[in-house]
């Protein structure tokens, strides 16, 4: 099996981040040495946060004032639009007036504002919606009324200027005549950049920061108990497999409060794969898992077969194939003779692992290199295009052997047996990262504080700041 080192092969700029919908899985394929490098992190931030303290008027209408006169607004146990309750509002006049919902104060940055409102199918002449600080209005915004009797989303924003401060929010319209009643329901307020679907305690998935239709609520994305997470498992799901598989640094993988990476250096090439992350407690539990999927690119030609050592991932290399080695599988039939028969009593067991001769060329540094990769004991990864129709095989190299091609400063010709093994246990084996170490580590920075600067969390230190 004659093959090249081509060290010349230009590389893939790698693909942006991969995150699993729930955000605790990320990922990144190492294209440069046909891996994956996988961060566990269940300790994420809420997804959004609702300023609002009674956003959903589930039991009652607390933190509801006035905006304007001659309106009444009382609740309502039937009839929302996110739960059972809503807020009534009936004019008892004809002037524009509503209510005005109190919000946790916010001094800087935009203030988000969304609700749903049922207005009368006629009867109603215009609208505002307001921000406002205390009783003074920091901006109004026009509103014309969807008069269709049934709920509709009203939206905006305000960007508040230095010294303003958001601490409520006003809606109101205008009736044609007294006894007009219209309703609230669902209101989102946040300071962001962007609007996010409506958060409120008694949601699926959300909490109150305090007391239940009195305070701020937010969108949990952290994982349960997050603090008592110690460990993270990471299978590998292959195209046809019958199961997943572990990945060798996550048989589990250290995640301490729920922080961890983990490097898949044996996905298949030119595939795709999906990663699955089970977080494990301290008291033994296993939480909700999060997937992502990848796609492995393949090499392209010639320099289409990757040698990985497992150990060190760095050792690993990449060649150029110019013809392929005979795969032979020895049969393991016994057989004994049968008196008065021409035919043999015979049993067959399943046939031996594949046995076949690598014959590897290779020109400057890549020559120690190879050599290492060779003459250094540990099973191998032999991996290639799906096109090449050869499965990835684990491997041991046995009598290595080297010559000289023709000038001594020139080129080398490398062989090798190639036996086939059995995957080696992946049960609680390091993390190895090829190119990053903590000697690497060491190397690049001189002093602690310069390692910090770097990298504010353990995340971006354990994978030099490729996943946050």
């Amino acid at each position: 099996m004659p093959l090249i080192v081509d060290p010349s092969v230009p590389q893939v700029t790698p693909p942006a981040i991969i995150t699993s919908p729930d955000g605790w899985l990320s990922a990144v394929v190492d294209e440069p040495w046909a891996g994956v490098l996988l961060g566990y992190n269940a300790d994420t931030p809420p997804s959004a946060r609702n300023l609002a303290l009674n956003p959903s008027f589930t039991s009652n209408i607390a933190n509801v004032g006035s905006f304007g006169a001659n309106v009444t607004r009382t609740w309502s146990a039937t009839g929302g639009n996110t739960g059972p309750g809503c807020l009534r509002v009936l004019h008892t006049g004809t002037t524009i007036a509503g209510g005005s919902f109190t919000i946790a104060p916010v001094t800087s940055g935009t203030v988000q504002v969304a609700l749903w409102v049922k207005l009368p199918a006629s009867g109603i002449v215009r609208g505002n919606l307001a921000w406002r600080s205390g009783t003074t209005s920091l901006r109004t915004q026009a509103l014309t009324p969807a008069t269709s009797g049934q709920w509709a989303k009203i939206s905006g924003s305000h960007t508040l200027t230095a010294g303003q401060t958001c601490d409520n929010i006003g809606i109101s319209f205008e009736p044609t005549a007294a006894g007009t009643e219209w309703f609230v329901d669902a209101l989102m307020v946040e300071a962001a950049d962007e609007p996010h679907p409506y958060v409120d305690g008694h949601q699926p998935g959300c909490q109150w920061e305090g007391t239940p239709d009195a305070s701020t609520s937010v969108r949990i994305t952290a994982a349960p108990d997050v603090a008592d997470i110690r460990k993270v498992r990471i299978t590998r799901q292959d195209p046809g497999a019958p199961a997943p598989v572990p990945v060798r640094s996550a048989d589990p993988a250290w995640a301490i409060e729920g922080v961890g990476p983990a490097y898949d250096h044996e996905p298949p090439l030119g595939v795709t794969v999906i990663y699955t992350a089970t977080p494990l407690y301290a008291d033994g539990s296993a939480g909700p898992s999060s997937s992502l999927a990848v796609t492995m690119p393949e090499p392209g030609r010639p320099a289409d077969v990757w040698i990985k050592s497992l150990d060190d991932p760095g050792l690993s290399a990449r060649v150029t194939v110019i013809s392929w080695p005979q795969l032979q599988w020895a049969s393991r039939i016994d057989q004994g003779d049968i008196a008065g028969s021409p035919y043999p009593a015979t049993s067959q067991d399943v046939y031996a692992a594949a046995a076949s001769e690598i014959t590897i060329d290779a020109d400057g540094d890549e020559i120690e290199k190879l050599r290492k990769l060779l003459v250094t004991p540990g099973v191998r990864l032999i991996q290639t295009r799906p096109a090449a129709h050869r499965p990835d095989q684990f491997v041991l190299f046995a009598n290595p052997g080297e010559a000289v091609d023709a000038d001594p400063d020139g080129s080398r010709t490398f062989t090798a047996a190639v036996q086939e093994v059995g995957r080696p246990s992946t049960a609680a084996q390091p993390l190895r990262i090829p190119g990053w170490s903590y000697d690497a580590l060491a190397a690049a920075y001189g002093t602690y504080d310069a390692v910090s600067a770097t990298f504010p969390s353990y995340q971006q230190l354990a994978t030099n700041g490729r996943l946050g």
